[in-house]
């Protein structure tokens, strides 16, 4: 080759290289999500500045949380429904609890985790243990309160590893289970009760301690982790005696020494930001961020001009809040900068409320 062919080469070389995007695109992570218009389903993958679209999944049931993408980027776990899975679906009657699925992030290797539903999942940080909750050991999972859905059943807390198939309950149980996995992965948060008597407790992850955070003031569930491990961030509800004032979300260290309500007011669930210098609280059609201490508080839905915002959540780099809307009469994707500006819709072509992040990808 002579030298202006050799030339030609290197330029469309570099080219191609400035051309290219790190994984997960120019943002560096993927948004997963379940389409809903009329015609569309499974779970399609893509980055989040809307480039790389694709179907992972052809499935009419499948669906999608949060916490479905795993810590290193290279699973989802969702639920769905199989026709072989119909004699489980028999066998356990349960309203709200569904099968859990595992997948690699591209699609493959489909495969059921467990042999009974659940009710929610999170990974451990391992990428290897999945914590879930479930009530197919509960002794009134058949009462017909639970099977018509007006009673939630009681329901146990689990760790299970995907690779030796290891299977441990934790102790004790309740009717408002949800948990969170500590940042090393040796604990857990869990919130859990019956009726108003809801804490938090603190759990290791092989089952064999379990200590009591909160103290019982107020109803207590729906725990999470600050990034430090220092801290555990949750929702209280007042008891039916109590002010109402003393909803709000409440931040505790996690050895229970200090205790503060940084938010007053009804909250769904509260987040911490990548780093822990905020929260993300959701509220019914709105979603605001507060310090940990309390302050700054940013209402999202008045700065993007927003009427209703759902499923609110960081984005991985903590830059931007990835969260849905329906003002345009469907519901779609959109992100917005951390004052409530900006925003830009992710879902253009397609409609979804059902959404999960993966991790940052560009340097793995």
């Amino acid at each position: 080759m002579n030298r202006i062919g050799i030339g030609i080469a290197l330029f469309s070389l570099l080219l191609c290289a400035g051309c290219s995007q790190p994984p997960g695109g120019a943002e560096g992570y993927k948004v997963a999500f379940v389409p809903s218009m009329k015609g569309q389903h499974g779970i399609v993958s893509m980055n989040s500045d809307t480039t790389g679209s694709k179907t992972l999944i052809d499935d009419k049931m499948a669906q999608v949380r949060f916490a479905s993408w795993s810590p290193d980027g290279k699973r989802l776990a969702f639920y769905t429904v199989h026709s072989e899975d119909e004699s489980i679906l028999k066998k356990y009657r349960m309203i709200n609890e569904y099968l859990l699925y595992v997948m690699d992030a591209t699609g493959e290797n489909q495969k059921r985790l467990l042999d009974f539903p659940v009710m929610d999942f999170g990974w451990a940080p391992d990428s290897r243990r999945l914590f879930f909750i479930s009530a197919y050991e509960s002794p009134d999972r058949d009462l017909p309160e639970v099977l018509n859905g007006t009673v939630r059943p009681l329901a146990y807390v689990y760790v299970f590893d995907t690779q030796s198939g290891a299977l441990n309950r934790l102790p004790g149980s309740g009717r408002n289970c949800s948990a969170s996995w500590s940042p090393d992965g040796a604990r857990l948060a869990v919130g859990f009760g019956i009726g108003e008597n809801c804490g938090i407790y603190l759990i290791s992850s092989d089952g064999g301690r379990s200590e009591r955070l909160t103290e019982g003031n107020t109803i207590d569930f729906r725990p999470v982790w600050s990034p430090d491990g220092r801290s555990i961030a949750y929702v209280a509800h007042p008891k039916n005696d109590a002010d109402a004032e003393d909803s709000g979300v409440v931040v505790i260290s996690a050895d229970g020494a200090r205790r503060r309500r940084v938010a007053k007011g009804r909250v769904s669930y509260v987040l911490w930001s990548p780093d822990g210098s905020m929260l993300l609280l959701q509220s019914a059609n709105t979603a605001s961020l507060i310090d940990p201490n309390g302050q700054k508080r940013v209402l999202l839905s008045a700065g993007s001009g927003s009427r209703s915002i759902a499923n609110a959540t960081f984005a991985p780099d903590g830059r931007r809040i990835i969260f849905c809307s329906n003002d345009d009469g469907v519901w779609r994707i959109y992100s917005m900068d951390l004052d409530g500006r900006n925003r830009k819709t992710i879902t253009i072509r397609t409609s979804s409320s059902n959404f999960c992040l993966s991790p940052l990808l560009a340097h793995r």
